[in-house]
């Protein structure tokens, strides 16, 4: 593991009593970058040429048909839809965002897509594709379904359990061709693999995000530490890395997030998005969710070591 390829460049802390004090992914489309939280029924939006500092005011899309105006108070843990999940994707020759909810209880089992060219949402996946993921032992093991990621190389889906309640990490590997034919998640399925996540402490990391690189043709994904013995009930946060993998599931490296006294941070990231190459490295956009506290949205730097060579 290698704790010193992580450099913070900015970053901004939102108030727990603010609209956006649960975070949980993050994607970046042309000029916007758009955001989801687990306890809320909308998206926020914002051009990512803002200032980090001042990028505190967004548009907020909703997602479902609003009878009357959008509720700023967090959704209650029973009644949140639980989107854990964002990313951009290639469907029907236009870019759009999919927003996936955890699937843990009923109500948080529904999938939509975004369309930004005409602002229309339409449901992704129904009940048989998630009843599907909830039984796929390549997946869970036998563990509650809990997605907390999904990313894609335009031609392929990839969906992530978080894994670490019984420390296996599924992830299963979809055509989007056939999904765009309408086949069922089951028909579309073309692979399967489990990730070898670090710990601190003894303690089990949890796949919280992921993003595929397409000029590096890598994954690059987050875990965070959170001690809790469900998918439901949150726990202490330890901290979280940025990992890198093979689009095959191999682990190339693992990045401890820390702060400039080298001290890990104790955030738990659930969202990353890449924003820009540089010289000495990738830059992305880091999303947290503190559970009732404060969130944040980092801006870090990947240095170009640590897509040199793969380290353990």
């Amino acid at each position: 593991m290698n704790i010193n390829d992580v450099r913070i460049l900015e970053r901004i802390i939102f108030e727990s009593d603010s609209a956006i004090s649960a975070l949980s992914g993050v994607a970046c489309m042309g000029e916007d970058l758009y955001f989801v939280g687990d306890d809320v029924r909308y998206l926020l939006k914002t051009n990512r040429n803002n200032s980090m500092v001042s990028a505190t005011v967004f548009e907020k899309i909703p997602l479902f048909e609003q009878s009357e105006p959008i509720s700023l108070i967090p959704l209650s843990k029973e009644k949140k839809p639980d989107f854990e999940a964002l990313t951009c994707l290639i469907f029907n020759g236009q870019p759009q965002l999919l927003i996936m909810g955890s699937g843990s209880t009923e109500n948080r089992k529904q999938a939509l897509l975004y369309n930004p060219a005409n602002d229309q949402v339409e449901n992704f996946l129904d009940a048989v594709d998630y009843h599907f993921l909830e039984n796929s032992a390549e997946l869970t093991n036998g563990a509650d379904l809990n997605i907390e990621a999904v990313c894609s190389d335009s031609h392929h889906l990839y969906i992530f359990q978080r894994g670490n309640i019984n420390r296996h990490h599924g992830v299963l590997v979809f055509d989007l061709a056939k999904i765009q034919q309408e086949k069922s998640l089951e028909n579309a399925l073309i692979n399967s693999f489990n990730l070898n996540l670090p710990e601190i402490e003894g303690a089990a990391s949890g796949i919280s995000d992921a993003y595929f690189l397409l000029d590096k043709k890598l994954i690059i994904a987050t875990a965070a530490v959170e001690q809790t013995l469900n998918t439901y009930d949150d726990g202490d946060v330890l901290g979280s890395f940025i990992l890198l993998f093979s689009p095959d599931g191999q682990a190339l490296s693992s990045h401890l997030i820390q702060d400039v006294e080298s001290k890990t941070l104790p955030i738990k990231v659930e969202g990353i998005t890449w924003l820009e190459s540089r010289p000495d490295g990738e830059v992305f956009l880091l999303v947290t969710d503190s559970d009732g506290g404060n969130s944040e949205i980092l801006k870090v730097l990947l240095s170009s070591s640590a897509f040199e060579k793969p380290q353990n």
